[in-house]
């Protein structure tokens, strides 16, 4: 992704887009239209100022799905990162955000999964105020990382977040479905390469942050198909969530038949490309040629 510098003048929508690093102070009040927030903010990396997050209805932060450093240097305010009186705020949902200074303060339904509460180390809250430990279906939210190569996504069982990529990859899957089965978020981005499967399903996903812990001069597909032998169709039913891309699914695979479910289901987060073609959504407008797409199905052929 291309650098790009913005300062913030009051307003997101009149904020350019694309930006990767905002300079001045990010206050939200809950009076701007989400889908702004998720399209303006959807390639911030960096944060020059303070943010504040105060008394607004959001149940997530998620569109600082790629936010990973805020640095306030204004030395009457006590914390980087303000989040406070948000009736609704269930999660904070920055999967790559490392601050030094953290303000949390009556967010009554708020919980924090085990990875935030290491990655947070400085946190600041009220005396009443106390962290809760996400729940999951069988008691604290289980997380997992996958591994590139491993033996079904190299996951354990009962898994529900994923902390890093998801990597299904090579001929050791048997028991994928099984690991899947219970997956909703996935704080990275999603591969399936080089694999004997026919088709996969990831029931009870709901939200791809593909989020970035370093910065990279290309963003990969948020979910990447490639390689593999006989793979004829990927369902996501749930997915409410992927953090705007250029592409959200991309496939080489000559075998896979794009369905118009899944078309229609990604193509709000990025063009959904299969083989060169990008697919147009029900009721969508025809999809325009799209060179750079193709440039870039060209270089993963050649990997």
């Amino acid at each position: 992704m291309t650098a790009k510098e913005c300062l913030f003048n009051g307003t997101f929508v009149a904020l350019e887009d694309n930006c990767t690093r905002i300079t001045g102070f990010l206050l939200f009040t809950g009076s701007d239209a989400t889908s702004t927030l998720y399209s303006k903010l959807a390639y911030v990396e960096e944060i020059n100022g303070c943010v504040q997050v105060s008394g607004t209805s959001y149940t997530r932060l998620d569109f600082f799905a790629r936010l990973r450093t805020v640095v306030c240097t204004n030395t009457s305010v006590t914390v980087d990162f303000m989040v406070s009186n948000n009736s609704a705020l269930e999660r904070l949902a920055m999967p790559v955000l490392r601050v030094s200074r953290l303000g949390l303060t009556f967010n009554p339904k708020l919980c924090i999964t085990g990875e935030e509460a290491v990655r947070y180390t400085n946190v600041q809250r009220g005396v009443a105020d106390n962290f809760t430990i996400c729940q999951g279906r069988a008691g604290k939210l289980k997380e997992c990382n996958s591994t590139s190569n491993g033996i079904n996504g190299g996951l354990e069982d009962g898994c529900e977040l994923i902390v890093s990529n998801l990597y299904i990859e090579g001929t050791n899957n048997m028991n994928i479905a099984d690991k899947l089965q219970y997956v909703k978020e996935v704080y990275g981005r999603i591969y399936i390469r080089s694999t004997n499967l026919n088709n996969l399903s990831i029931p009870l996903l709901e939200k791809v942050y593909a989020s970035e812990p370093v910065a990279s001069a290309a963003l990969d597909p948020t979910v990447l198909v490639m390689g593999n032998t006989n793979f004829t169709k990927l369902q996501l039913p749930k997915v409410n969530f992927m953090a705007k891309n250029d592409l959200a699914f991309m496939t080489s695979d000559t075998s896979y038949v794009m369905d118009q479910d899944l078309c229609n289901q990604l193509s709000p987060y990025g063009r959904v490309m299969s083989n060169g073609t990008v697919c147009v959504a029900k009721d969508a407008p025809a999809a325009k040629p799209f060179a750079a797409a193709v440039a870039i199905l060209a270089f993963y052929l050649s990997m």
